[in-house]
């Protein structure tokens, strides 16, 4: 699972196998390591209850919640990804797509396929 931050706005991109895990165990989570033995977890994760994306930042670990309806139906479907707002903050959390411009060696084999391959074959 990838994180970006930009400005008031949280992306995370998920593999294959993360989706899937979102949908079967209802968590996906990453951990980063620091030299301090310091750690920062960022975490996707189902709710039932409401159709609210919602995130929190509490002792390192960002926490960002999705209905499981809707975690159900994008791990199913071509949806790209699912997107709202808390508060202010822009939430996206979007499927991993291959990279067209690196070299097929290098490329996640548990990514997505990206759909412009599609137009070029």
């Amino acid at each position: 699972m990838k994180l970006r931050m930009q400005g008031n706005s949280l992306r995370l991109r998920l593999t294959r196998s993360e989706v899937e895990n979102l949908r079967d165990k209802g968590e996906v989570s990453e951990t980063v390591k620091f030299r301090s033995g310091a750690a920062f977890i960022y975490r996707l994760q189902t709710h039932s209850g409401g159709d609210a994306v919602r995130a929190d930042l509490a002792y390192g670990v960002i926490s960002i919640s999705v209905p499981t309806t809707t975690a159900e139906r994008f791990a199913v479907s071509e949806e790209v990804g699912i997107y709202g707002y808390d508060g202010e903050l822009r939430i996206s959390v979007e499927k991993d797509f291959r990279c067209l411009t690196r070299p097929s060696e290098e490329q996640e084999a548990d990514a997505y396929p990206n759909p412009a391959e599609q137009c070029s074959a």
